[in-house]
């Protein structure tokens, strides 16, 4: 082994040490096992082939066959998007851990390495760490033209209120907010992110898909592969479609914000972007502005380092924040029938924040529909966005509204708390 060979594999043996106790690979132990075995198999210098892995790290015995069973392959991508997911958060650091694509070793490259050593962008968080699916959180819905059309009809009123909002001028003093202003001064180009939800379809004839579903532990296609993969007599009842979904708020939330949006981000000499969060890599955070608006739920990539920010965590499910240092728990009522007759209460939320190079992330989110609706109002309100500046300043900062509702009817919403973000150390 020559010196050369030494210095790397101490060095890849440093590395991996540093990733395993940032606790970015997550609580899975298969994936933590699999990162263990890779880091071993490539100091020794050896590449292992899938029947290998499959055995080492997931008990399979020899009759291993991939075609049939894609635990390696899910969990390897799996990994592959962890570790990109750690190194985005982490810009300016001079070496990175990858997986060569089709490959099962760890290799270490400088940061901003292209070709077979390129950091794939991550995603989501993985099943075992998500908060735990709500009651009844599986809905489906037979398929039926109705639908189709309605799916239309929704994308061409979305269009329309798109192009609508090009040509309209907000009100010149919500641009100069303290709010808005970091958009306006930075000059950076800015995203306009929607949290949306992956839907899948489900077979009875292994032909015809007769029924959408959507799971909250199923957030992406590489989801829908791992939950099979695990179930795998489920293989032959579920299906990708390639199909997402917004949530009606956040269409009428676009609304209000769209002039705003466009408002603020002139100074950057180009029109803002709409991106899906499904679809948004983690290096964007880092490029542009990023205004979400959507369910807590639809987060995304911005969650993790949002709440280790917030004096905020998720409660027993997304439609509960819980104060961190008084324990106090604020729920949606969204799941009580009263049928539009008895107002109920749900909770909206903005934010803003540093980015991890100066860029601003502005949150705009909801428990449900009308928390988003309400939140949309707040953020383009000057008044009410020059109220929480003379509380918080210029500063990060996050607030949270108590939103009242009457079946589909907004009553207003009343401040619960508003106080200074320490978004420092989070990047």
């Amino acid at each position: 082994m020559t010196q050369k060979d030494m210095e790397f594999r101490d060095s890849l043996a440093k590395e991996a040490a540093r990733v395993r106790e940032s606790g970015d690979l997550g609580r899975s132990e298969p994936l933590v096992k699999l990162f263990d075995f890779l880091l071993q198999c490539s100091l020794a210098g050896r590449v292992p082939k899938g029947i290998e892995v499959a055995q080492e790290v997931f008990g399979k015995t020899s009759d291993f066959d991939e075609m049939l069973d894609a635990s390696v392959r899910v969990y390897i991508h799996r990994l592959r998007r962890k570790l990109g997911e750690h190194y985005a958060r982490l810009p300016h650091h001079d070496c990175r851990i990858s997986i060569p694509l089709g490959e099962y070793r760890l290799v270490l490259a400088a940061a901003g390495a292209t070709g077979d050593e390129a950091v794939e962008p991550a995603a989501a968080d993985e099943p075992a760490a998500v908060t735990p699916p709500l009651v009844g959180a599986r809905t489906s819905w037979p398929i039926r033209p109705l639908w189709l059309a309605l799916i239309g009809l929704a994308l061409i009123n979305a269009l329309g209120w798109y192009y609508y909002a090009q040509r309209q001028l907000p009100d010149s003093g919500v641009v100069g907010t303290a709010f808005w202003r970091p958009i306006v001064d930075n000059r950076r180009p800015t995203l306009l992110v929607l949290g949306d939800y992956y839907i899948f379809g489900e077979t009875t004839d292994n032909v015809t898909i007769s029924r959408l579903t959507r799971d909250f532990a199923v957030n992406s296609r590489e989801d829908l592969e791992h939950y099979v993969a695990l179930h795998p007599d489920r293989a032959r009842v579920y299906r990708d479609v390639n199909l997402h979904y917004l949530p009606i708020g956040t269409g009428r939330a676009l609304r209000s914000l769209l002039p705003t949006v466009n408002a603020a981000a002139r100074g950057s000499g180009v029109r803002p972007g709409v991106e899906n969060m499904s679809e948004v890599k983690p290096e964007i955070l880092k490029e542009a502005n990023i205004v979400y608006v959507g369910f807590f739920s639809g987060l995304g990539a911005l969650q993790d380092p949002l709440f280790r920010a917030s004096g905020f965590k998720i409660g027993d499910s997304f439609d509960e924040l819980v104060d961190k240092t008084t324990s106090r728990r604020f729920k949606s009522d969204w799941n009580v029938v009263a049928e539009g007759k008895v107002p109920q209460r749900d909770y909206g939320y903005i934010a803003s924040l540093r980015g991890p190079t100066g860029n601003r992330i502005l949150i705009i989110a909801g428990t449900r529909d009308p928390g988003i609706v309400q939140m949309s109002e707040v953020a383009a309100d000057q008044a009410q966005l020059d109220a929480i500046a003379a509380k918080v300043g210029d500063n990060a900062f996050e607030a949270l509204f108590e939103v009242r509702t009457l079946g589909n009817l907004n009553l207003g919403s009343s401040l619960v708390t508003v106080r200074p973000m320490r978004a420092q150390s989070i990047w």
